[in-house]
């Protein structure tokens, strides 16, 4: 299923606000772990004859992995950003597309530190645009004396995956791996698809569900996350190296996860969204990922 977010329109399935939100897990990490993901083959895309699937799935695909290579094992958090921002002085604009009693508005006081919702230091930040993120991992990277990126759509899926499956075998066990819109808003939405509750209406802190495959928290919903990889409308033409799609002037890019606005019943794995680079919204954030897997380590890498 390929999802479009614009200034105009919004797709997803979503809640009202909410008075109130979680603090568990307040305090900030000071620094972000990384797992080694290993070098594979694996296949990408979605199956023709899966109902819930849409062409820009397919193919479906072989694709070779041929160096390890490592991911975060949460999100940026909301506190990591702000130590970005406090030592470079890097300003983001105030708006960002927002959820409100009327629905999906662009507000113009809304940033990153005040998303339309209550969050800690410990959630994902979020109305950040790809730039933001790149700009983030330039600063980690000069102060850890290393090089990050963000993942290429290919490693974010491998990494996702374990022998190629999603760990959750029903709807309802979507809920154990991550923050989706869930029964915790049947109150708030007439349309919910969920048999699950996660207790989160908006964002959660990181790390606080289940990790999924390697180790890697957050793979599915809380916050949607850019990649590396410029849209392209199907897999015809993808790399098969698990590197990124990259296009001349690319302007959009693709997303990979779900967020805390989407019913377990429609997330899937396979899922893509394709935003515009410079847009921010309250439902997209960013990890981390690097080369020379062998040197990740519980106590390395950008906060």
């Amino acid at each position: 299923m390929q999802i479009y977010l614009t200034g105009f329109r919004v797709f997803s399935l979503l809640c009202l606000l909410s008075a109130s939100a979680d603090h568990a897990g307040a305090t900030a990490q000071e620094n972000m772990t990384f797992v080694s993901i290993p070098a594979g083959v694996f296949y990408m895309g979605a199956m023709h004859h899966d109902p819930a699937a849409s062409p820009d799935e397919w193919p479906r695909h072989e694709v070779q992995i041929a160096d390890a290579y490592a991911l975060s094992t949460t999100l940026v958090t909301r506190g990591a950003f702000a130590a970005f921002v406090a030592a470079t002085g890097y300003h983001v604009p105030p708006g960002c597309w927002t959820l409100t009693e009327a629905g999906w508005n662009f507000s113009a006081r809304a940033t990153w530190r005040n998303p339309g919702f209550e969050q800690t230091d410990a959630h994902p930040v979020v109305c950040v645009s790809r730039a933001d993120a790149l700009s983030f991992l330039h600063w980690a990277g000069v102060r850890d004396q290393t090089s990050y990126r963000l993942p290429s759509e290919a490693e974010w899926d491998h990494a996702a995956r374990l022998d190629g499956a999603a760990p959750w075998h029903t709807p309802a066990q979507i809920c154990d791996y991550g923050n989706v819109n869930d029964l915790t808003a049947k109150n708030k939405v007439a349309k919910v698809a969920e048999p699950c509750e996660d207790g989160f209406l908006f964002t959660s802190p990181v790390a606080h569900f289940r990790a999924g495959p390697y180790g890697l928290y957050d793979m599915i919903g809380n916050v949607w996350e850019w990649t590396e990889d410029c849209a392209h409308d199907d897999y015809t033409q993808a790399p098969v190296d698990g590197s990124a799609a990259r296009r001349p002037h690319c302007t959009t890019y693709v997303l990979r996860g779900h967020s805390w606005t989407d019913a377990p019943g429609p997330v899937r794995l396979e899922t893509r969204l394709f935003l515009d680079g410079t847009e921010r919204q309250s439902l997209v954030g960013f990890r981390v990922a690097k080369e020379n897997a062998t040197d990740a380590d519980a106590g390395s890498g950008a906060p």
